[in-house]
């Protein structure tokens, strides 16, 4: 399969990028970087492109690794809560309700 051509213009300059990707998912990418080098430069005024972009980057890895740290808390809760519910139907303390309600259910 070959790759998408998909034209793009970030921070003023155009480029092909060639990619398996959707176009729009591409081109969203593509608007996203924008965005972040255009906010950059709002709040660092006498940064040229290259720092622009540096800085930008910087800032979409601190939010991937922000993004990547939630993710991994929100695995560790769940991986906690997993383990006490199998310890808890080891120790039949869920199987009897589940009993009780199947035979409330029957009656």
């Amino acid at each position: 399969m070959e790759g998408n051509r998909v034209k793009v213009t970030i921070f003023g300059q155009t480029y092909t990028i060639n990619g398996d990707a959707p176009q729009e998912y591409i081109l969203k990418l593509a608007e996203y970087l924008n965005d972040k080098m255009e906010e950059v430069k709002i709040s660092s005024a006498d940064a040229g492109p290259t720092q622009v972009a540096i800085l930008a980057a910087l800032n979409v890895a601190d939010e991937y690794f922000q993004l990547k740290k939630l993710k991994t808390g929100a695995d560790s809760e769940v991986e906690r809560r997993t383990r006490a519910l199998i310890s808890m139907l080891d120790e039949g303390l869920i199987g009897d309700v589940f009993s009780k309600v199947s035979t409330a259910a029957s009656n």
